[in-house]
């Protein structure tokens, strides 16, 4: 009897440690790389532009990153400090410092594409680069390769940053859009989504990042007045354990380059 219960529990063991092995390779956790271009002119823009479509984006591609996003701000025109936001979505953080390694080994005396930005006139490229690193949610693992939604100069881009007062009102709001049901919620009203992520490394945190996509303002639109009106979220913004959990938000609207994956 003691064998074939050693024999049983061995083999519930053993069961329970391949299930434990495969969720964790069905549900790897990716990392992104938001990288902000701040710019003081119409020119640096375009020079920016110009330098990620003809080098920056092709060494990505050359280096594994297949789908890498670059959006504008539609309120470029008339700001004063003017965006490109690049989003590099990474498997693992080794490749960041492979990256990274692959920098420090240039001449910093010599002249290379990927580092050289400076304008003929040996004007600035651009005011500074913010960048971000974030961490996919747990509930949304993976960033959505297919869209039903076409490339279009009309297709708008929601960016959207919750930063919280604290790391306990952070987590419960982080918690309100897996457990919560927040993200299920998007998913019914179609909001294609590109991400969801919480950031673990930038100047503003605690804070989670993600992006929604439309056809257009209008679409974009109708999508949030469903979403209000939704007797789901109505329900899920009222509960006493997801109050306050948000101090300041930003939502920023965007449209895709034509020479990015999105």
């Amino acid at each position: 009897m003691k064998k074939v219960i050693l024999a049983f529990t061995t083999i519930l063991l053993l069961t329970i440690g391949f299930s434990i092995k495969a969720n964790a390779k069905e549900t790897p956790r990716e990392f992104y790389l938001i990288q902000i271009y701040h710019c003081n002119s119409s020119q640096q823009i375009t020079g920016i532009d110009t330098y990620l479509k003809n080098v920056y984006l092709p060494y990505l591609h050359k280096s594994g990153i297949q789908k890498i996003g670059v959006f504008a701000p539609i309120a470029n025109d008339t700001a004063i400090d003017k965006k490109l936001y690049v989003w590099i979505p990474m498997q693992t953080l080794n490749l960041l410092d492979k990256l990274d390694q692959a920098v420090e080994k240039l001449d910093p005396m010599g002249k290379n594409e990927i580092v050289d930005l400076e304008n003929a006139d040996s004007s600035l490229p651009y005011t500074r680069v913010e960048r971000i690193i974030s961490k996919s949610f747990k509930l949304h693992t993976q960033f959505e390769k297919i869209s039903s939604l076409t490339k279009s100069p009309n297709r708008i881009f929601e960016y959207r940053s919750y930063e919280s007062p604290t790391e306990n009102a952070h987590l419960r709001k982080v918690h309100m859009f897996n457990e919560g049901g927040e993200i299920e919620l998007f998913k019914e009203l179609n909001f294609n989504a590109i991400f969801y992520s919480k950031a673990i490394v930038g100047s503003r945190l605690p804070n989670l990042i993600y992006m929604t996509s439309f056809n257009d303002m209008a679409d974009r639109d109708a999508h949030w007045k469903s979403f209000s009106a939704s007797p789901k979220w109505k329900n899920i913004s009222t509960m006493p354990k997801y109050l306050k959990a948000v101090n300041r938000n930003e939502t920023v609207l965007m449209t895709t380059r034509d020479y990015a994956d999105f």
